[in-house]
């Protein structure tokens, strides 16, 4: 049957088992919101410098600028981002705002950490920053949105969430 009405047949769009071919691992997740966050490379969230050591010896800050007069600090990619202070990896949050973003009627804290293998409360919080994203930033929508679905394309705006 071919016909040109808008259905669900129609749609183009990401999968889950896609999703879980795109982050395989924390670390190629980390490198995709790097790559999104930073597409010209990557510069310090503080100060805005270039100028930045990658490969530092801190666990959770691998990153550091190099502008010591102004700022010399570590960071990482979560840093001044809705995942900044967490513990979760890079795929529970890839996978998380995915599964947020595209469900046609939201989803519970608890469906979302039986999904996501982690308590209940860290998926209420995770859900909850990534709902509260929406709210602190003013700028308009780009591309598709169909809010009657909830159905948001442009996974990578969502899943920066970059603080004011």
């Amino acid at each position: 049957m071919s016909h040109k009405a808008p259905s669900k047949h129609y749609r183009k769009g990401i999968s889950l088992i896609e999703i879980f071919r795109m982050f395989p691992d924390d670390a190629t997740a980390e490198k995709w919101f790097t790559d999104v966050r930073w597409p010209d490379g990557v510069h310090c969230p503080h100060c805005g410098s270039d100028n930045v050591q990658t490969g530092a010896k801190h666990k959770t800050m691998p990153l550091r600028c190099r502008n010591y007069k102004e700022c010399g600090r570590k960071f990482s990619v979560k840093t001044e981002t809705v995942m900044e202070g967490s513990n979760l990896g890079y795929r529970v949050w890839a996978v998380a705002t995915f599964l947020l973003t595209t469900s046609l009627k939201s989803i519970s804290s608890t469906k979302l950490h039986q999904d996501l293998g982690v308590t209940q409360t860290t998926a209420w919080h995770l859900a909850y920053r990534i709902r509260n994203s929406f709210e602190e930033d003013d700028q308009n929508f780009n591309g598709v949105v169909e809010a009657d679905e909830s159905t948001l394309v442009g996974l990578k705006r969502i899943c920066i969430g970059i603080r004011n």
